[in-house]
């Protein structure tokens, strides 16, 4: 009886699906909000599994990056709280794919309401 030996190479042409995969690069996607003042509130957007957020955040400015394996129509908005009733400040909602801003819409606050709302893009 002779032992047969199973060498390193053996064992890998047992598994043929042990190699490198071709794959899509994937797509940045980057939701920005810049506000003009500090101040709180909620933003809504769905990430790349098509599940629905809604984060708060306070400051002057909140940014989400997610990686897409293809391009989808992505929408989002912002509720802002003007607890100090400022007029004439802006809310800027930005959208950028691979850095390049492909939407971005501006919104200037009435400064008559506590909550302002939702703004929306896309």
């Amino acid at each position: 009886m002779s032992a047969k030996t199973i060498s390193v190479k053996d064992i890998y042409k047992m598994f043929p699906n042990n190699r490198v995969v071709n794959t899509l690069p994937l797509i940045k996607v980057e939701l920005i909000v810049e506000i003009s003042f500090v101040t709180f509130g909620q933003v809504s957007y769905s990430d790349e599994n098509g599940r629905p957020w809604i984060k708060e955040f306070s400051g002057n400015k909140w940014k989400v990056e997610m990686y897409f394996k293809e391009s989808s129509k992505i929408n989002f908005g912002v509720f802002i709280n003007n607890q100090f009733l400022q007029q004439n400040k802006v809310v800027t909602l930005i959208k950028q794919i691979d850095n390049v801003v492909v939407e971005q819409k501006c919104f200037e606050l009435s400064g008559e309401k506590l909550f302002e709302g939702w703004f929306k893009l896309g």
